[in-house]
């Protein structure tokens, strides 16, 4: 199905491999493409895979068939890495000293992402092209080194790495693995069949290979039955139609496998929804039972509370009868002592000695308000005590009054002293209003002399201003003269001769 689980090329480790020095490759873990110019190197890396996959270290049959049909390459030509200098087929090799290469696969578990790595190691002698081998296998992913170590023989060139030989690779398994955990050794078809039984989860050891070598040299103009016919069936008496209808079935059973696939994990999913719904109304159904069992309680609690308190009502109700009866027994006592003392009263004289008291009381406020009208009283007699006209006598009688030691006689005294004094000032105040009336007279007649005095003002001054003069045909002006001493004379003058006789009481002197 297309959740199935499935070993995935991961990474890929090269070392010393053609003209590939050190070089690890990252797969995806889907489809791949290597694409790039002739020459440039995607045969090479194919190569190297299939040395691994299949366990075959001689290449003979797949050796660059991705790239020719009639190659010719051998395993010492990609170890040492071949190269043509010339047109007339010469070549060199890129390594000419004692070598060590290495070719791992590192693969990964889509599911559970483990990690197992196979590989093959290489050990060069150049000066006889003689090659030793091992295949080996250990769990985990490439590590860090990437198969190599520190070369410190070179001259120059301290520090640098170099690929790891055969001897270093197994005691780095030994050292960091146990024998469950790794493998190695020389002999390629014992690799192999644990390599497709073991490591790859079961592979046909016979379709397998076969099928992966037809598949590397395909090409894209090949046709689909010649394809089919030459790489995938041994038999060639094919029908593709068949071939077509088959694959269409299988490709409409696979989509209703999927489907069916689909709708039972939602069914599932359903299944476990519905679970939980039906766990969720039996914890409702719990919850009300338990709810209405605490209401119950509740209701029960409440009659016992209310039981409880007419209980206690009735205590009270008859402590409370009991507590009225008392009251009611003692009162009927203070009754009865009140009505004796009532008795003993009147008889001892208290209605008498209440009325008396009730008159002394009207007694004391007639008194007490016949005090204010005396107090009042004497403030208006200390009055006197100002005036001139008040007598020695009567001023000592005042005195005696304000005191509140003044007799009878005295009294009657300085009341008659009172009402002569009181007729003295209504004459003194007639006699004043007659002054007031004459002053008024007086005060009349002096403004009616001052107005008249204005008006002779007035007049003066409007006679003293040169006028026109009377002669016909004069065109000058006369001068008047006053010739009188004051406006007084002038003015009784005037009153008595009449106003016709003016023209002669002012002196008019002619125009020059």
């Amino acid at each position: 199905m297309t959740n199935q689980s499935f070993e995935a090329l991961s990474r890929i480790c090269l070392n010393n491999w053609h003209y590939i020095q050190h070089r690890t490759l990252k797969f995806h873990e889907g489809v791949n493409f290597f694409t790039g110019h002739s020459g440039s190197g995607k045969s090479t890396v194919i190569d190297a895979m299939q040395i691994v996959l299949y366990a075959n270290t001689d290449g003979r049959g797949f050796f660059n068939k991705a790239a020719a049909d009639d190659s010719d390459r051998s395993l010492v030509e990609y170890l040492r890495g071949m190269v043509n200098i010339g047109e007339d087929n010469r070549f060199s090799y890129l390594r000419n000293q004692n070598f060590s290469s290495t070719i791992v696969l590192e693969m990964r578990r889509t599911d559970t992402k483990e990690c197992q790595c196979v590989g093959v190691a290489f050990d060069v002698e150049t000066a006889n092209n003689e090659v030793s081998r091992m295949f080996f296998w250990h769990r985990g992913e490439l590590p860090n080194h990437e198969y190599r170590v520190l070369d410190k023989v070179q001259e120059g060139n301290k520090g640098s790495s170099r690929a790891m030989s055969v001897e270093e690779i197994k005691r780095w398994l030994l050292e960091n693995f146990s024998k469950e955990d790794c493998y190695f050794g020389s002999h390629n078809e014992r690799f192999r069949r644990q390599l497709y039984d073991i490591y790859l989860g079961g592979l046909d050891s016979e379709k397998f290979p076969l099928l992966f070598k037809r598949a590397i040299p395909f090409r894209m103009n090949l046709k689909l039955e010649d394809f089919v016919r030459e790489y995938i069936c041994v038999e060639q008496d094919i029908h593709i139609e068949d071939m077509q209808v088959s694959v269409m079935e299988y490709g409409r059973l696979r989509q209703k496998i999927e489907d069916t696939c689909r709708e039972i994990t939602q069914l599932k999913a359903i299944c476990e929804k519905h679970q939980q719904v039906e766990e969720q109304e039996k914890r409702l159904l719990a919850f009300d039972y338990y709810t209405e069992k605490l209401e119950l309680l509740k209701s029960r609690l409440e009659i016992q509370e209310c039981q409880e308190k007419i209980y206690l009502s009735g205590e009270n109700a008859g402590k409370i009868d009991a507590d009225i009866k008392k009251q009611e027994e003692s009162i009927r006592d203070l009754t009865g002592q009140a009505d004796e003392l009532l008795k003993k009263i009147s008889m001892t004289g208290y209605e008498q000695m209440e009325e008396q008291l009730a008159s002394l009381n009207d007694l004391a406020e007639r008194l007490l308000g016949s005090k204010a009208r005396w107090d009042q009283t004497a403030g208006r007699l200390k009055a006197w005590e100002d005036q001139d006209t008040v007598s020695n006598r009567t001023l000592w009688d005042i005195q005696a009054f304000v005191r509140g030691t003044i007799t009878e006689e005295e009294l009657i005294r300085l009341k008659g002293d009172l009402e002569e004094l009181k007729k003295e000032a209504v004459r003194q105040q007639q006699s004043a209003q007659g002054e007031i009336r004459e002053r008024k007279k007086k005060l009349e007649q002096a403004n009616e002399e001052l107005g008249q005095l204005k008006a002779e003002r007035h007049i003066l001054q409007s006679w003293n201003r040169p006028g026109p003069c009377c002669r016909p045909g004069c065109t000058g002006r006369q001068e008047r003269v006053f010739p009188w001493k004051s406006w007084r004379t002038f003015w009784i003058f005037a009153m008595r001769n009449g106003a016709a006789r003016w023209r002669g009481i002012w002196g008019i002197r002619s125009c020059p």
